[in-house]
């Protein structure tokens, strides 16, 4: 049985996936890595820390360090993207700028 991570992509990141639309969700399907931690998982995206804001493991705010489990479903959202919560980066958000 295969394992994977789930990626939800928002913003600019959508670009990731040739053709995707923004009325439709674009979900990437990575294989799980044994061992990954979240930093580790953006680089193999071929992104940087700083391209990101606010990301969500299993809809937790994600830390740089925390590890990836097989099955989890990942919501990155773009560094210059505001979220429902007025508009404020998350108070405790490893990624503040």
């Amino acid at each position: 049985m295969q394992v994977m991570i789930e990626i939800h992509l928002y913003g600019i990141l959508r670009e990731m996936v040739p053709g995707s639309r923004v009325d439709e969700d674009t979900i990437l399907c990575l294989d799980f890595r044994e061992g990954e931690d979240f930093r580790q998982l953006i680089g193999r995206l071929g992104l940087k820390m700083s391209d990101i804001g606010d990301c969500f493991i299993n809809g937790t705010v994600v830390r740089q360090s925390e590890y990836m489990r097989d099955g989890d479903r990942v919501g990155l959202f773009p560094y210059n993207m505001r979220l429902i919560d007025g508009g404020m980066e998350l108070k405790y958000s490893p990624h503040r700028r």
